[in-house]
């Protein structure tokens, strides 16, 4: 999985016609959702060794919650469940995970979240 922005230019044969083209290959960016109260959303990613993944939510909501999974095992690694709005887990080593973002209290339904990590998962 790329972490970085690249930029690639490709030349491309149409018959007699070469067309050459520059496309950037954009970097991960947040996931935003709309959760209810008691909904919840799950990602998979690719989390380097103590990379940190955070949400946050809209001003309607009181309380988000996160869960990583290692996504092979099933287990797991890390949870916050504080009484907040902004959520963070970290990674305990590199590799595949999924990421569990609970919406425990949204006064005004749904409420609008968004998640993100250090590298962009």
């Amino acid at each position: 999985m790329a972490k970085f922005g690249v930029t690639m230019t490709a030349t491309v044969a149409l018959g007699a016609i070469a067309v050459a083209t520059t496309a950037t290959i954009a970097q991960a960016q947040s996931r935003v959702d709309w959760l209810a109260h008691g909904e919840s959303i799950t990602y998979d990613g690719y989390l380097l060794a103590e990379e940190a993944v955070f949400a946050s939510c809209d001003d309607d909501c009181a309380d988000l919650d996160m869960f990583l999974y290692d996504a092979v095992t099933g287990e797991l690694v890390d949870s916050d469940t504080l009484v907040d709005a902004v959520p963070v887990v970290v990674a305990p080593y590199e590799g595949d995970f999924l990421i569990e973002v609970v919406m425990a209290s949204c006064s005004v339904e749904p409420c609008e979240t968004w998640t993100d990590s250090d590298a962009g998962f």
